[in-house]
C-alpha cells in the first residue's frame, strides 16, 4: 500500500502470520471470507430474534478477524451483545447498517487486492 491509499481496512501484516506470502493460499482465505459474508449478512436482521442475532454477529466477527478485517471484528462484537429487553430496534438497524457499510469496504480491499495479484501475474 503506498502512504496516497487510504488507510487498509484489512489487516495484513495479521492476515501474513497465518499464510504467510502464499498468495494463492491468501485468495482461498478471501474467497471463503467473501462467502461466508454473503451467506451470514443474508441474516443481518435489526428485528431477529435474540439467538439469531447472536450467531449472525458471532460468525461474522469470527470470518472478519481470520482475515485481518478487524475494524468489522469490531462491530460485529459490539453487535453480539446487543441483546435482551434493553436493546431497541433503533439501535440494532444502526449498526446493520455500519456492519454492511464495513462489509463493503472490506470486500472492495480484497478486490484491490486481487485485481493487483492478477497484475502482478501478467508481468512475470
Amino acid at each position: 500500500m503506498s502512504t496516497q491509499d487510504s488507510p487498509s481496512e484489512i489487516d495484513f501484516n495479521h492476515l501474513k502470520q497465518y499464510v504467510g506470502d502464499d498468495v494463492a493460499l491468501t485468495k482461498e482465505v478471501f474467497g471463503m471470507f467473501k462467502h461466508q459474508v454473503e451467506m451470514w449478512a443474508r441474516g443481518l436482521d435489526p428485528a431477529a430474534d435474540d439467538e439469531i442475532w447472536a450467531s449472525v454477529m458471532h460468525s461474522l466477527k469470527g470470518s472478519a478477524r481470520a482475515v485481518g478485517a478487524m475494524g468489522l471484528g469490531d462491530l460485529c462484537e459490539r453487535g453480539e451483545v446487543m441483546v435482551g429487553e434493553n436493546i431497541h430496534l433503533a439501535v440494532r438497524t444502526a449498526l446493520v447498517q455500519d456492519v454492511r457499510f464495513s462489509i463493503d469496504r472490506v470486500t472492495i480491499e480484497i478486490d484491490r487486492w486481487e485485481y493487483r495479484q492478477s497484475l502482478a501475474s501478467l508481468r512475470s
